[in-house]
């Protein structure tokens, strides 16, 4: 079989077949070394794409590093420097059912003026009239008490006469006419007996004798006339005649009193007048500075200024007469700052147009109730609060524009995170750390807050990096399973600027863990909750703060 293998194939061709079998060797060399290297390509491929997408990730990740650091709770507003001791210059005049009364002459406004200075001249043209007849009133009110009195005087001299002399004089001569009677009566009882006698004897006929029995019956009548007529003036007579009199008395009594007291009210209107004209001018109790006292709506309109011409309410204060040794800034807080606001709390105070001085006072007073709104802003609730300064400088006057800054809580060398670092899941705080091995959830014990940081009390340590956007990483993080029934409840944020900073000026700020700025509005950051239906977890949606990673 050789023989014939070597007949149907020569040498030569064995010697090619040779060569062919090495080519073919090579061949497959190359072969395995292309797949080599294309594998090589391939993982080299993916690996430089699996860098470029983890650095892509990378990229887009923002954390801030735990520091110490000094935490301030600050509040920051504007208010307008007063004297909290001023003496108030009101207008003493009476409306008595008018609009007021008008200013004719002010002193210049930031006049200095010494006690006893003149500040303000009412119009006092319709009270001197009033004056005018009143005095006349007075005088005929006079007439009509002297008048009464001297009516009074004589009833009671009526009385005294009555008593004393025509009642007394009555009675005598009717005790004269009884005696008389009684005479009367004696003689004639005497002649008709003398008659009886003559008559016996033949001397004097029937006619006489009846005579003289008729003039005894008489004398009789006479004498019981007289009688009757003393008794009429003692019982009856006399004490009509006295009750009469003694009316008469209290009647011309009553009407002197009512005089008198009639009198003296019109000369108290007059007094009264009189005052109001002296009330008309005004000077100064002490010495201060005039300033006047404008008047303003709730949305900061000027309502009334002082003015020569202005109509004056009855109690309206006209000017104000401020202590330039007490002085205090009042100012208007927000609702959702108010809480951290409390009295005798430091406070820093820089009046408009002093350059960077810096006075220093404390918290005086803060109203517990809301200042009236108006209808431009019937949803916004401030309160009113008053802040001392205890170091006034002679140039600081009433009305100036300060800004104050209340340090409300200071906490030294604490751990902070930023606000938007920090996520609420059930009740419990978390912060997502990131590290060599990847993200986790850290759960934190966090203390007080503000716009930009929380402290935090315990969870993490300093150098720890955490995210920025932690909701972002809702998927790379364990957190405990929730109730269906509980729902993600709000981070208790501190308050927060009305107008939202840029992105890169808050990843600034979550990036420098130093003394964060105060506070410089009225709304309270919070955190909504919605569903993720990728990671099947509840989470909350924040406003973005950063765009950049803080490092």
């Amino acid at each position: 079989m050789v023989e014939r293998w070597r007949k149907r194939f020569p040498a030569d061709r064995i010697v090619i077949s040779r060569h062919a079998g090495q080519y073919r060797g090579g061949i497959a060399t190359t072969t395995i070394v292309a797949m080599v290297a294309v594998m090589l390509a391939a993982s080299s491929g993916i690996w430089w794409w699996t860098r470029q997408h983890t650095d892509a990730r990378s990229a887009g990740i923002l954390l801030h590093t735990v520091q110490r650091g000094d935490f301030e709770l600050t509040v920051t507003e504007r208010g307008e420097v007063e004297s909290f001791d001023v003496t108030e210059i009101r207008s003493a005049v009476k409306s008595n059912n008018t609009a007021g009364i008008s200013i004719l002459k002010i002193v210049s406004e930031g006049t200095e003026v010494q006690p006893g200075d003149f500040l303000v001249q009412l119009d006092s043209s319709a009270l001197e009239s009033q004056r005018t007849g009143q005095l006349i009133l007075v005088n005929t009110v006079k007439a009509l008490e002297v008048e009464s009195h001297n009516n009074y005087d004589t009833a009671v001299i009526a009385n005294r006469e009555y008593l004393e002399g025509t009642y007394l004089q009555e009675r005598q001569l009717i005790e004269g006419e009884s005696f008389v009677a009684e005479e009367n009566l004696n003689r004639a009882k005497e002649y008709f007996t003398y008659s009886q006698k003559l008559a016996s004897k033949g001397y004097v006929n029937e006619n006489q004798l009846e005579a003289d029995r008729f003039a005894v019956e008489k004398a009789k009548k006479d004498l019981q006339t007289t009688s009757t007529k003393l008794h009429v003036l003692d019982e009856f007579t006399k004490p009509k005649q006295v009750a009469t009199l003694s009316s008469a008395i209290l009647i011309a009594e009553a009407k002197w009193e009512s005089a008198k007291n009639s009198h003296e009210l019109e000369l108290q209107k007059l007094r009264e007048v009189e005052l109001q004209i002296a009330h008309c001018t005004l000077t100064a109790p002490r010495a201060g500075i005039v300033k006047y006292a404008h008047e303003t709506d709730h949305g900061g309109d000027q309502q009334f200024i002082v003015e020569e011409g202005a109509i004056i309410r009855e109690g309206q204060t006209i000017i104000r007469l401020p202590n330039a040794n007490s002085m205090q800034v009042e100012l208007t807080i927000n609702e959702s700052l108010i809480q951290y606001v409390r009295p005798d709390m430091p406070a820093m105070i820089s009046p408009v147009g002093f350059g960077d001085r810096v006075l220093h006072g404390r918290v005086r007073r803060v109203n517990q109730y809301a200042e009236p709104g108006g209808w431009r802003r019937a949803n916004v609730k401030e309160y009113r609060a008053f802040v001392s300064i205890d170091d006034p400088t002679p140039d600081l006057r009433p009305g100036l524009t300060a800004s104050v800054t209340i340090e409300c809580d200071r906490v030294r060398g604490a751990f902070q995170v930023p606000v938007q670092s920090v996520y609420a899941h059930g009740d419990k705080f978390y912060s997502f750390v990131h590290d060599a091995s990847g993200w986790s959830a850290r759960e934190i014990k966090t203390g007080p807050t503000n716009d930009k940081f929380f402290v935090v009390e315990s969870g993490l340590a300093e150098g720890e990096q955490v995210a920025l956007n932690p909701r972002q990483y809702l998927s790379e993080v364990d957190l405990p399973d929730l109730p269906p029934e509980e729902s993600q409840r709000t981070v208790p944020q501190g308050p927060v600027a009305t107008s939202e900073a840029s992105p890169s000026e808050a990843a600034d700020d979550a990036a420098t863990p130093s003394t964060p700025a105060a506070p410089a509005a009225a709304t309270e950051a919070a955190t909504s909750t919605q569903s993720d239906p990728s990671v099947g977890k509840p989470q909350t949606e924040s406003k973005p703060a950063a765009t950049r990673t803080a490092e």
